[in-house]
Order: structure tokens, then sequence, then C-alpha cells
């Protein structure tokens, strides 16, 4: 069984660490609006009554929020609507980014951290930016996948330096999970700014492919443009239309001192985390990170190794409840001493 799934993901029934879903599961009250969502009709595509409560619970006028089929399908509108040219990318990151500027001919830069800590380096990322010579720039907050998130000075200095030309994409993705973030209609405010936020990743359904694009009022309508008609399906506008961007704070609580436990049992087996405001952890293996992956697969458990992100020697562990941490710790004790890391 192959294990280089490109954006993770395991084979149905694996132990999966791989993928950085809310570990809290999936809200029952989107579950019983997806169990009686209707397919029979277009009228079941309609995205306006999901949009309307998104943008209600975003704190954003009405006809700022535009319903995609997954962050994916909002990253890909960003960019097509965007005048070609040139990225910026504050990494490492999110190889998505760079390949969608590569679609449209442009190349992409990037203002990169470095190990162990790797510190968000926003002022030389702002600084670069303020050249205007970029057609796009793309921040990750929290980042993927150090875990990393921006100070709100860092990213205000971020967008005092955006120049009117450089479209800036802020993918939140993992934003519920992080403490002191600013308001979506501020980080929007300037008219350059779209925000992408993933449900599937907060929903815990993938399979839902639901996500949207926060953006000013002029800057929305170009991307529900680029849209592809009836993209978001019946069940990801049901689940959406029931959907809240904040996460409740048991679940905040309980995701972080998961985190946190796991990084402990991380660390007494040899293997050191970054600091992470995210669901998921970066972690130094060396040069054990591959031989890692393949080992743990073999024992149906997926983790993803790093190489496609600039670091082959890291891998990035979702975090999940503690009972099947302890499967995953258990097995990384066994293969320890046979791996030698």
């Amino acid at each position: 069984m192959s294990v280089s799934v490109a954006h993770g993901g395991a084979p149905r029934g694996w132990l999966e660490f791989s993928a950085n879903l809310n570990p809290c599961g999936t809200p029952a009250a989107v579950r019983d609006a997806v169990a009686r969502a209707s397919y029979g009709a277009y009228a079941d595509l309609d995205p306006r009554t999901a949009e309307l409560r998104l943008a209600k619970d975003a704190g954003v006028g009405a006809d700022q929020v535009v319903l995609t089929a997954g962050a994916t399908e909002a990253l890909r509108v960003a960019v097509a609507s965007a005048p070609a040219g040139d990225a910026l990318v504050l990494g490492p990151t999110y190889g998505e980014y760079g390949r969608l500027v590569a679609l449209r001919g442009g190349a992409t830069s990037e203002i990169r951290a470095g190990a162990p800590a790797f510190v968000p380096q926003a002022e030389r990322f702002a600084s670069a930016l303020s050249s205007g010579r970029w057609s796009l720039a793309f921040v990750c907050d929290p980042n993927n996948p150090t875990g990393q998130k921006l100070a709100p000075d860092a990213l205000r200095a971020v967008l005092a330096a955006l120049p009117a030309r450089t479209r800036l994409v802020i993918d939140q993705s993992f934003g519920p999970f992080a403490s002191g973030s600013m308001a979506a209609g501020d980080l929007v405010a300037g008219g350059n700014v779209v925000l992408v936020r993933s449900l599937t990743k907060l929903l815990a359904a993938p399979g839902l492919r639901a996500g949207y694009a926060v953006a000013a009022t002029a800057l929305s309508a170009e991307l529900r443009a680029f849209r592809d008609p009836w993209s978001p399906g019946a069940h990801a506008c049901a689940a959406a239309e029931h959907a809240s961007w904040r996460i409740g704070s048991d679940a905040q609580r309980a995701v972080a001192a998961w985190r946190a436990r796991l990084a402990r049992a991380l660390a007494v087996q040899g293997l050191s985390a970054v600091p992470s405001e995210a669901p998921f952890l970066l972690v130094n293996a060396g040069p054990a990170a591959e031989p890692i992956v393949r080992a743990l697969a073999a024992r149906a458990i997926a983790v993803r190794w790093c190489a496609s992100f600039g670091l082959p020697d890291h891998l990035r562990i979702a975090v999940r409840p503690p009972d099947e941490q302890d499967v995953l710790i258990a097995a990384l004790a066994a293969l320890r001493s046979e791996l030698g890391w």
C-alpha cells in the first residue's frame, strides 16, 4: 500500500495521524443536517442560506462570504481572479499556493523560517511585500506544517505593507484552534485581502468538501464569478448552514490538552515538537523521518512525512484523542531501537 499521498490522508481503516481534522469530531447538529439534506433538485445546491449564516458568524456583510467546495476551491478562485504574476509566500508552508501560481505562469518566492523553532519571519515578509513586485502573497495562519501563529501586531504590519496591486490570501484553515485572532472584518477592510477557511478541517468531515472565502464586497463578487457552477454539494450546503467558525471553549481546551500530551509523549521517544497552535505538531525525526513513516504504515498508522514542505527530516503528526495517541506512541517505542533515532 502506497504511503505517498500528496496532501495526507490514510487508507480507510488506518489510524489517521496524517490529516489535520478536528480531533473532537463532527458536531451533532452538522451530522443531523447532513442526514436530512435533500439532493434531488438544483435548489438544494443554493449556497445563499449558508453564506448568510457564515457571514453573520464572521461579523461581516451579507455579501462578503463565498461558499466553496473546500478551502481548495477558495484558494483556486482567489488566485484565478487575481492578475497573473509572481507570488510571495511566508514559509515553509502548504505547497498548493505555489502550484496554483505556477499554473498561471507565475513564480513563487519564499520568506522561510528556519529550524528548530520555525519562528515566522513576518518582518522580512512585510519588507519584501512592500516592494510592490508581487501579484499575490500568501500567509497560512496558523501555519501548515509548523503550527506557528502570527502575533496580531505582526499581521497588522503585513497588512500595512500590502501594496494596492498585491492580493493577500490568508489561509485560516486552522484558525479556530488558535487564540487571539483578529476579526475577519478588520482583516479584509483594505479591499484586497481574501480569508480562506476550511470547514472540512473544523467539522472533521473531509468528504463534505466545504469551505469558504471572506473578502470585501467587491472582491467577493469577483471570487463568486470564478467559482464553478454548483460547486458545493447539497450536503456541504446543509453542513455550512449549521456550522460556526468558532469551537466551544471545552473543545478548545481539549485540543490544547491533547496537543500538550502528545508533545510530551513524543519527547520521551526522542522526538522534539515545534510549539503549535494548530491541531498538529511538526516533529524533528532527523534521518529516521521517512523510515518512521514507512514502518508505521506497515502497522496501518499514517503520519505525514514533510519532504514536500522541504523538510525531509520532519514529520507532521495530527493531534488525536488519548487512546489513539497511546497506540501511536507504543508503535514508536517499539520502532525506536530498530530504526535508531
